[in-house]
């Protein structure tokens, strides 16, 4: 009977030896994915992307002002619901990830600063035309608390700081942060953190990993153009330019119609409210469909190619923008995606520039003087009729003019007489018969 319970225990530890072994994380690629800048709707794009590529760990490296509080709860509930681990990292020395990069870290599996790096001030703002106002109201500030609450308590992390971080705006340095429990490590720097996350144990979607970094690749991601270009958009700055720069336009078009500042108008409110929140994809289709209208309209009009042009922009921008969507079901490839990116922009380049060229030719053209009539004066033409009652026809550079006789004599011009061309009166050359 001993003998029996003996074996059995033996077997229960062997195959807990192998569920153990079964749950670690051998680790090939580190992504290291960098929010250097304010927390938008373009950052949460940057992280799906990097988490489509299923590398074995992601490091979020953060020096960040803060951002959005939409686009940071998303990128929370990303973590949550991952079956990557998670490293949130105050990087370099001396950076700072404030409000929502504060959120952000002590929302990962595992928490890091860098050596005199800040963390902290988490009250939400309203962000007004000149300046931020703190959100006071306890419905606000109870639910952020609460989020930050529950992931403070999901890693076994100090809860009694979130008030703290969120109602006074505490700020700790990476010593404090340490001392009281806010994060797990200080690193001098990723390799010095990548050694140190080596064998801890992380709690993901799909349950307890034990993560094993030896001789894992780093990787510093890149983010696709698309993110890039959505980066620069959805800055509050650029987007508010843009949408100014937009109405103006269009006043001025709606007033001066003709010169294409109205298209330049729409365009830049349309680009404008992807700053404010608008869908990206929906405004990505709303500015192919426009740039193949301005296209097709310039094709079939003469517009000077200002009209052409801005479709050309429309359609380049729309493309980037609709660029493949965020679902699993819907992923394309990036290098696939960027491939069809630049078949597609090559072509409107090459379209742009013969714009360009056709615009400069016209406009080139519309300052030269008329010349027709006067470069004519002096020159020699050929009757190619007898003139009656002194008016006629003449030949002259391969073109037919009609002509009137400057001789007030009884000298008729007849068919094939050489004139000479004194003036013009319109249309009409006024010319002397040659005499041999």
């Amino acid at each position: 009977m001993k003998k029996n319970l003996l074996i059995g225990l033996l077997v229960f530890v062997l195959f807990g030896l192998i569920g153990v072994q079964a749950d670690e994380i051998h680790t090939k690629k580190i992504y290291v994915v960098d929010i250097d800048d304010t927390i938008t709707s373009a950052t949460t794009e940057i992280i799906k992307e990097a988490v489509n590529e299923k590398p074995d760990i992601i490091i979020l490296r953060l020096n960040t002002p803060g951002g959005d509080l939409d686009s940071t709860l998303e990128i929370i509930q990303i973590i949550d619901n991952s079956e990557i681990p998670f490293v949130g990292y105050v990087s370099p020395k001396g950076a700072h990830a404030w409000s929502a990069g504060t959120f952000i870290l002590l929302s990962t599996h595992i928490a890091a600063m860098s050596p005199n790096s800040i963390i902290g001030s988490c009250q939400p703002v309203y962000i007004g035309a000149d300046k931020s106002i703190p959100i006071n109201e306890s419905k606000i500030l109870n639910a952020v608390t609460a989020v930050m609450n529950e992931r403070m308590n999901m890693y076994g992390r100090n809860f009694s700081l979130t008030e703290k971080f969120i109602i006074e705006n505490l700020n700790l340095n990476a010593d404090d942060a340490r001392k009281f429990n806010a994060i797990e490590l200080i690193a001098d720097n990723e390799n010095d953190l990548i050694e140190k996350i080596n064998g801890m144990s992380v709690h993901v979607s799909s349950g307890e990993k034990t993560i094993i970094t030896k001789n894992a690749e780093i990787v510093h991601y890149e983010p696709s153009i698309k993110t890039k270009f959505m980066s620069v958009l959805l800055n509050p700055l650029i987007a508010s330019l843009l949408l100014m720069l937009g109405i103006y336009a269009l006043i001025f078009g709606l007033s001066s119609p003709g010169m294409g500042a109205e298209i330049l108008g729409i365009l830049c409110i349309l680009l404008g409210l992807i700053g404010l929140g608008f869908d990206v994809n929906l405004t990505g289709i709303a500015l192919l469909i426009l740039g193949i209208a301005l296209i097709i309209y310039e094709l079939s009009t003469q517009s000077f190619g200002i009209v052409g042009g801005v479709g050309v922009i429309a359609l380049i921008t729309g493309i980037i923008l609709f660029g493949p969507l965020s679902s699993p079901n819907f992923y394309v490839s990036q290098e696939f995606f960027n491939t069809l990116l630049y078949s597609i922009i090559f072509p409107s380049v090459i379209f742009a520039v013969f714009l360009v060229f056709a615009v400069t030719k016209i406009f080139k053209s519309l300052k030269k003087k008329p010349v027709i009539g006067e470069s004519m004066i002096g020159e020699t033409a050929e009757s190619t009729e007898d003139f009656e009652n002194n008016t006629g026809f003449v030949m002259c550079k391969g073109e037919l003019w009609k002509a009137k006789n400057l001789s007030k004599t009884n000298e008729k011009i007849l068919k094939g007489d050489k004139v000479k061309i004194k003036e013009m009166e319109e249309y009409t050359l006024i010319v002397e018969k040659i005499w041999c």
